[in-house]
């Protein structure tokens, strides 16, 4: 069931992308796919191991909170975004939730981005890494 929901998701992307883009050679439908690399690494006091490695292709076009979200469905974990932000803010991944002091930021390519995750195109062999971090290490 949950391949399903990740399948459904890529092609509504596929679609709404399509609608968006201008002419393609491409036949309707047929988005050009691309390959990425996802990193979760949980707090040590949590005890879940972390994600490493994690490769899998998404609809070009797609964002850093698409792919989260993509790889969420395929393996069954829940993600928890605010709703009182303009921009997406990532609150919870796998039942770990941000606190006062420390919450999830997620680097592209090991560089820290101040992008939302909903507005940062991922390009063709981008590796996002989410690291649950406390706020005083941000500025070490």
């Amino acid at each position: 069931m949950k391949k399903v929901s990740v399948v459904l998701m890529a092609l509504i992307m596929m679609f709404a992308m399509a609608a968006c883009g201008g002419s393609s050679d491409a036949p309707a439908g047929d988005a050009a796919m691309i390959d990425v690399t996802i990193e979760i690494d949980f707090p040590d006091v949590d005890g879940q191991p972390d994600v490493e490695d994690y490769k899998f292709q998404i609809p070009e076009g797609s964002t850093a909170l698409d792919m989260l979200n993509l790889y969420a469905e395929a393996e069954g974990v829940e993600i928890v975004m605010s709703d009182t932000s303009a921009t997406a803010y990532v609150t919870s991944i796998g039942g770990v939730a941000e606190t006062d002091g420390a919450g999830w930021v997620y680097e592209v390519d090991d560089e820290m981005t101040l992008d939302a995750a909903d507005e940062h195109i991922v390009k063709q062999g981008a590796e996002i890494t989410w690291e649950y971090m406390s706020w005083d290490e941000m500025g070490d």
